[in-house]
């Protein structure tokens, strides 16, 4: 039976940052994005967009996204995205609707590519950077350790998220218990300690160093 405690969050994210070097570009990004952009509008200002795709071009060279496709579907599937708005990992409610949701999303970016491509990991990074408090990322080992071989938007939205969310709980709950508080005030305190990375963020580190890596934090 896995064991979960918020501390191997903390752990994770300490090793993180010792062995992955990529996540200074993941702090470069979002200390020069503009603070909720992507909810303002479907006219997101292209320097936006190649913030973006500079960030995941940093993370993963043979990223073949196409910025064009991608800001010219982004307008298409903006009031989905905005139905998202203000949602967490935490407190998200994944009803059927909400799943269908973030699937379509989910898809519609994939293959915003060039060629014929469906770029998932990549596509997860991307949602993470618009909502960073709900999108937690995944990569080939990781997917492949939570919810088997599915790399589509049915399978992030209808078993990775909620399966994320799951374990979120789990880890939120052992720190209620010893410092008392509610999830919310927990997943606060917990970034607080962690460079202020988001919940979501975080578990996508417990992941890439449990399941990726493959490094033991007992």
């Amino acid at each position: 039976m896995e064991h979960y405690h918020y501390s191997d969050l903390l752990k994770a994210h300490k090793i993180f940052r010792k062995i992955e070097g990529r996540w200074s570009f993941y702090d470069a990004y979002m200390q020069n994005r503009k603070p909720n952009i992507w909810f303002k509008s479907s006219q997101v200002p292209l320097s936006e967009g190649l913030l973006l795709f500079g960030f995941v071009q940093s993370w993963d060279p043979n990223f073949k996204g196409e910025l064009s496709k991608f800001m010219k579907t982004y307008e298409d599937i903006f009031e989905m995205i905005k139905e998202l708005e203000g949602l967490t990992i935490v407190n998200v409610q994944f009803t059927s609707h909400i799943k269908n949701t973030i699937a379509v999303i989910f898809d519609r970016i994939a293959t915003c590519t060039r060629g014929r491509r469906y770029e998932s990991t990549d596509t997860s990074k991307i949602l993470h950077c618009i909502h960073p408090e709900l999108f937690v990322m995944w990569d080939d080992k990781i997917r492949k350790a939570i919810v088997g071989e599915g790399r589509d938007g049915r399978c992030y939205a209808f078993d990775f998220l909620p399966e994320m969310q799951r374990r979120a709980h789990l880890f939120l709950q052992t720190y209620i218990q010893e410092k008392g508080g509610n999830l919310e005030s927990a997943s606060t305190a917990i970034s607080s300690m962690a460079d202020n990375y988001t919940l979501a963020k975080l578990l996508d580190e417990y992941n890439y160093v449990k399941h990726t890596r493959k490094i033991d934090l007992k």
